[in-house]
């Protein structure tokens, strides 16, 4: 090759795996919801591993007839711990980016990562420590690191993004279609990189860098699903914060009305009683119950109106979840008959909370569940604690078997006054009143339904607010 075309070729295929190293460099994957987000880091340094070694392949190549000893094998030694360096790195990301397949294969494949792994680090010892430093030894290591290393690293990150890839297009998600290409990318230069040496061959020298290439498209086509998922993320939670003004304003206004309404609505129980004593029509009686059922059900919603605008600033203390579920199913013993209720929770699980407000959140979960149920169900109760990004967690769920809801009534259902209850049944302030409560407790609720197979309505607590 002539001067010329040496250093382009060289510079561009560098050039590829520097860019790769940056494409994911500038992506923040912090919140991301893809399986392999947590790999790409390793990637990443492999492609800059890579292309600074490429680079000094390229030096080499360019004065390395003007390089003496006892440079010429410091050099040569300094360009096969790049190498190694860069192929370790893309053992790593293989290694990390296996996840994605079923148990057994996951298996197999870290097995086999580990074994060439060993085998490489035997070769490389026995091999210096038996001829020594020479540049026919390192030449020799560097085929070794091809074929022991970056040949089954490269393959199996291709076969786990194939795969992978599959799995998004069967979810009917586009970019799935792109990780297809980058696994058939890093498959194919797996061969022509790990097997095939390029050594005064032009052609598989222009093939592998065709497919860097290809492989840089692929993957900047594939992570921009990140760029689209930073931007429902900033969109959700400008719409979370204008709905959070909104209702805030709500809740301040409808703190008033309730307490204006409530105050007549006392008086007027207090008339009803003492009306009800003086009368002896059976007719006349009636009437007054009906009344009075009227007035019960505005003085319930005045009082969760109050419930659900309060400023949640009531004293904490720390208070173990099985003794609130306990009293929770006491409160609702004239409910429950009738359907079997399971609760999964350790003893030990406490959190730190007012525990009438966990307490509300449990009745108000429970009570939509048997509501939604048919007697003799089964209505399960599951407390379990976790640690998410190094703060512990309490998830609180409630499990039925009931007639369960579609997509637009999930998307609906935590949203204030919105019920699907039959009138004079519900207030459609529950889930609202819950999902605040989880907010306080810096976690959320979170709605898990099929259409006449069940809900779960998950709660994330913290355990210190």
């Amino acid at each position: 090759m002539s001067y010329f075309y040496t250093f382009l070729v060289y510079l561009l295929y560098g050039l590829a795996f520097f860019s790769i190293g940056c494409t994911i460099l500038f992506r923040n994957f912090r919140h991301s919801k893809l399986v392999i987000s947590h790999s790409l880091w390793a990637l990443a340094a492999f492609g800059f591993a890579y292309a600074f070694y490429e680079w000094s392949e390229l030096y080499i190549n360019l004065f390395g007839d003007r390089i003496r000893e006892p440079k010429s094998t410091f050099i040569e030694w300094l360009r096969l711990t790049k190498l190694t360096i860069a192929f370790f790195f893309l053992m790593l990301f293989s290694w990390m980016v296996t996840v994605v397949n079923s148990p057994i294969v996951k298996k197999i494949m870290r097995l086999t990562l580990f074994t060439v792994t060993l085998i490489y680090c035997a070769i490389f010892i026995y091999t210096f420590s038996t001829h020594g430093l020479s540049k026919a030894v390192i030449d020799n290591t560097e085929s070794y690191a091809r074929y022991i290393l970056a040949f089954p690293a490269a393959l199996i990150a291709g076969l786990s993004l194939v795969n992978y890839g599959r799995k998004l297009i069967a979810e009917k998600k586009r970019h799935g279609r792109y990780f297809r290409v980058t696994g058939y990318a890093f498959i194919v230069l797996s061969v022509i990189s790990g097997i095939i040496s390029r050594d005064n061959n032009n052609l598989i020298f222009n093939l592998q860098l065709i497919v860097a290439y290809i492989l840089l498209i692929s993957l900047y086509l594939s992570l921009n699903v990140f760029d689209k998922e930073k931007q429902r993320i900033i969109a959700s939670q400008l719409r979370q914060a204008y709905i959070s003004d909104k209702y805030k304003a709500i809740g301040q206004l409808a703190s008033g009305v309730a307490h204006e309404i409530n105050n007549p609505l006392s008086s007027s129980t207090l008339s009803l009683d003492m009306l009800e004593e003086r009368l002896s029509d059976d007719k006349q009686v009636e009437l007054v119950k009906r009344t009075r059922l009227g007035i019960d059900r505005a003085s319930t919603i005045c009082r969760e109106l109050l419930i659900y605008s309060r400023s949640g600033e009531e004293s904490t203390q720390l208070s173990y979840i099985h003794r609130i579920i306990t009293s929770a199913l006491q409160l609702l013993s004239h409910k429950t008959k009738g359907y079997k209720i399971t609760v999964n929770c350790e003893k030990y699980i406490t959190l730190l909370t007012n525990p009438i407000k966990i307490e509300e959140l449990i009745i108000n979960l429970l009570s939509n569940a048997i509501d939604a149920s048919h007697v003799g169900s089964e209505i399960m109760i599951d407390v379990k604690e976790t640690m998410i990004n190094d703060c512990n967690y309490v998830i609180l769920s409630v499990t039925d078997q009931g007639c369960g809801m579609d997509i637009s009534t999930q998307e609906k259902a935590l949203e204030p006054f919105f019920t699907t209850k039959p009138i004079g049944k519900g207030t459609g302030l529950g889930l609202a009143i819950c999902a605040e409560i989880a907010t306080d407790h810096r976690g959320e609720l979170t709605i898990n339904s099929r259409k006449n197979i069940g809900t779960t309505i998950t709660a994330k607590l913290a355990k210190e607010m």
